[in-house]
């Protein structure tokens, strides 16, 4: 056999191969996809606000379906809980949500000057995160210095300071 025979009998043999494969993977209906509605939390509208947003999604398991919407861009990634709720809906659903996005004003803007020409379209959606309160720090707690040295335990350093003052007293 020449070359060109070879390499022709490979790229056949390769394409046979592909063919068998989309075959085996299209038959496997075990299990079949099903269709989320994931809300989540989405950003670029200030650190301590978010738009919840409907996403679409397809998926084996509503955990699955969270992890991908997660992954999806606008969404507050590093919170956690920047996924609300995950529902389980029908194909028409699916598909409705998926036109609604489309022409969501918030998914239009490309810029924050975008979205203050569609000021009322996106800010009134805008909600407030409820964050827990900062508790102030005790006096305790703040930084104790000995000269320039910082005191890391002030209870300990305390005690040891006042057993060195009665030893001191002692002699």
């Amino acid at each position: 056999m020449t070359g060109k025979a070879m390499t022709l009998g490979r790229l056949l043999d390769t394409f046979v191969c592909k063919l068998k494969l989309k075959k085996r993977k299209n038959t496997n209906k075990e299990a079949p996809m099903r269709y989320y509605m994931v809300t989540a939390k989405c950003g670029h509208v200030g650190r301590d606000y978010y738009i919840p947003i409907d996403f679409p999604v397809r998926a084996d398991s509503a955990k699955e379906a969270a992890a991908a919407a997660r992954s999806l861009p606008r969404v507050k990634h590093h919170h956690k809980d920047a996924i609300l709720s995950v529902v389980e809906v029908s194909y028409s659903d699916y598909e409705d949500q998926r036109l609604v996005n489309r022409y969501d004003p918030y998914f239009l803007c490309h810029s924050i000057q975008d979205q203050r020409i569609e000021y009322d379209a996106v800010y009134s959606r805008i909600i407030e995160e409820a964050r827990p309160e900062r508790r102030a720090k005790d006096i305790s707690e703040k930084a104790i210095f000995s000269g320039k040295e910082r005191i890391r335990n002030a209870r300990r350093y305390a005690k040891e300071q006042a057993a060195a003052y009665m030893m001191l007293e002692a002699i």
